[in-house]
Order: C-alpha cells, then sequence, then structure tokens
C-alpha cells in the first residue's frame, strides 16, 4: 500500500516541492550528556616503595565506587523551515516537530501542544497530534500513532530522536499575513510525578539541580538538567501557521498496480501508476512553481508514461525555462515545470508509471 503525502507551501518563496519515496528525515545532531546513567566507577590508588633499596609489595587503598546519577535533559526543534503557509479556513494542516532526549539515560517524556500562543496572533484549533511511528516521512494517518497523553507517552533512549506532528484547523476571516502560534513542549514524567505539578510553568516546578534519590537508571538519582528551567526554551519551541493568499496543497498516490502475473502484488516487476495532485488556492498566485519527484533505487521510471492534465509528455528534460517538464535521468527525477499558477486554477493533475526492481 502506497501512502499519501500532503505538503502546504507560501507563494513568496521559489516553490520547489520534492516527493521523496522512502527518504530519511532531517534530524538535528544531539549528543547525550556524558556517562551513561547507572554506570558504576570504580577507582583505588596504589603505593609503590621499597625499603632499603629492595622494592616492596605495592599497597593498595580501598576501592572507591561512585553511582552516575541520570541527568534528565531534553531538545524540542521546530522542523518547519519557517512559517507554514494556510488558508482561512482550511483543515487538517501540519507542524512538525523533533524531540530528542539529550540526557543520560532512557526516560519517558509527555508531549504538550499549546496553541494559545499571544505573539501569533490567532490561535489555531488543535485537532490530533502525532507521534511517527511507521519510518515513512510524512505523516501517514492510520500508521503514525495518534498521541494520548498518560497513554502514548514515548520512551526515549539517551540520543533517541522522535518526530511529532501537530494537525490544526485554522479559524475563518482572517487577513493576509495572520500568524499563528503553536508551541510543543517535552516534559519529563518522572519530574511531573515527583513535583507533583504537570505545567513546567506552575508553581512547585522544579529548578535545575534538584534531585530524586533512586530513581535514575541503574538505581543512582534523577537530576532535573537545565532543559527544564522554566527560563530556558531547550524543551520548548513554537511552530508557526501564516495565512497566505496562495496556498499550494499536493497530494501523492498509487492508483494502479499491475503485476508481472496481471494481479496487483508488489513484488519486482510491478508496474505502478503514481498520481500528483497539486491545487493552488486562495486569491493570489504561486510563482516559479516545479513539481518534482525523486524516485528510489528501488523503482525505475517507464519511458513515456508521463502525463499532465491527461496531455502526454515527452520525456526529454531541459533547464528550466527551456523544457523543465520531464524525466531528469541523471537525477532520477520526474520534473514538471508549471511556472505561475493562480489561486483557483484547476487543479495540476500528473500520472507516471514506475516499476519496482
Amino acid at each position: 500500500m502506497i501512502a499519501s503525502k500532503n505538503f502546504v507551501l507560501d507563494r513568496r518563496l521559489f516553490v520547489l516541492v520534492s516527493l521523496l519515496v522512502g527518504g530519511l528525515f532531517d534530524a538535528q545532531a544531539s549528543h547525550a550528556l556524558g556517562t551513561d546513567a547507572g554506570v558504576n566507577i570504580q577507582n583505588t590508588a596504589s603505593v609503590n616503595f621499597e625499603i632499603n633499596g629492595t622494592a616492596q609489595t605495592p599497597v593498595n587503598s580501598n576501592t572507591v565506587q561512585t553511582l552516575v546519577d541520570e541527568l534528565i535533559d531534553v531538545v524540542v526543534v521546530d522542523n518547519n523551515g519557517g512559517p507554514v503557509a494556510v488558508s482561512t479556513p482550511d483543515t487538517g494542516i501540519i507542524l512538525q516537530f523533533t524531540v530528542t532526549n539529550n540526557g543520560n539515560g532512557a526516560e519517558v517524556f509527555r508531549v504538550i501542544a499549546n496553541p494559545n500562543v499571544v505573539e501569533g496572533g490567532f490561535d489555531p484549533l488543535l485537532d490530533q497530534l502525532y507521534l511517527e511511528s511507521n519510518g515513512i516521512p510524512g505523516l501517514q494517518i492510520g500508521a503514525d500513532t495518534a498521541y494520548v497523553s498518560g497513554t502514548s507517552d514515548p520512551l526515549l533512549a539517551e540520543d533517541e530522536s522522535l518526530v511529532v506532528y501537530v494537525v490544526s484547523n485554522i479559524p475563518v476571516s482572517l487577513s493576509q499575513g495572520d500568524n499563528g502560534d503553536v508551541e510543543l513542549r517535552a516534559v519529563s514524567e518522572t519530574i511531573i510525578t515527583q513535583a507533583g505539578v504537570d505545567n513546567p510553568d506552575d508553581a512547585g516546578w522544579p529548578t535545575p539541580g534538584t534531585s530524586y534519590a533512586g530513581l535514575g537508571n541503574g538505581g543512582g538519582d534523577i537530576v532535573v538538567g537545565t532543559s527544564h528551567d522554566t527560563s530556558n526554551l531547550l524543551m520548548r519551541t513554537t511552530g508557526r501557521y501564516q495565512v497566505s493568499d496562495a496556498v499550494i496543497n499536493v497530494t501523492k498516490s498509487s492508483i494502479t498496480v499491475l503485476d508481472p502475473f496481471g494481479g496487483t502484488t508488489l513484488v519486482p516487476g510491478t508496474v505502478i501508476t503514481y498520481q500528483i495532485d497539486v491545487a493552488v488556492t486562495g486569491t493570489g498566485s504561486a510563482d516559479g512553481v516545479v513539481i518534482s519527484d525523486l524516485l528510489p533505487a528501488e523503482l525505475e521510471y517507464q519511458l513515456n508514461s508521463l502525463s499532465i492534465n491527461g496531455v502526454a509528455e515527452d520525456d526529454d528534460f531541459a533547464p528550466l525555462g527551456v523544457d523543465g517538464s520531464g524525466y531528469n535521468t541523471g537525477a532520477s527525477t520526474v520534473v514538471v515545470d508549471r511556472g505561475v499558477v493562480a489561486g483557483g486554477s484547476p487543479t495540476i493533475v500528473i500520472t507516471f508509471d514506475a516499476a519496482i526492481r
């Protein structure tokens, strides 16, 4: 089964849409804070000496054992690369974040989305949070985990990252350029339990350096790290929706499957017909619209299969501005250049065939 992907882009940028089948997430590099929690550091001193010029047996001290405590730290990053363009009203619009356990032990984190951020100008209508769980880039509803606080809180090993999707609806009657912010937090469940408060902004939230005896991985203490300081923004970040007079929505799907036996199994030799729908909404125009689909090594483009709005397109590809549509063999990419597309124009429908190698 091939899942659909939806993307929204702002018209004021050069629009280059890349649909990567089986690509990798762009994750921020992170490193756990030092020695693993629960490691028992052992250290012994020794004395070497002589008596009357004769070396004696070294004398060793007692062994000092140091059990490393668990330091709890987390980093939340906005993956959107700037405001996500939306219409007014609009539904099911996605903001993407990455949560990384930057501490030195495994920890369960509660994820909290706050759409009532004053700086934004309007409050997005929060719909649902999802946790990336199936390894396919982009939100796959039904495959990725719908987040339920207290039930599906993620357990992250040290250095482990998790993509979180925030899906919101956009209110009616907004103006061009209006912003709506959503703040995402990741908060340690252990700290919540021990402090007895749910929110880092509540009175009683512990300051960095606060410790809780015997609760760390391996039997050491748990120590609150600097990311959980209410004045430190590491455990929270903000993504933004922005009302645009031209919004691009892109959906990719597989519409037919034909295997070598005349059936629909997905085996080597099976030919899949893909369809990409590109719609521009709003009152403005999107400039420099280029749709590109990079095929992975497992798929082979089928010659002369490209069609745009039901009209066959030759495979010949030249630089943009000459004949920007076709199959770029060197880059293994289907490219369609549509130039300026006015809001409300008919949906651009692109189809092509690719075979499983």
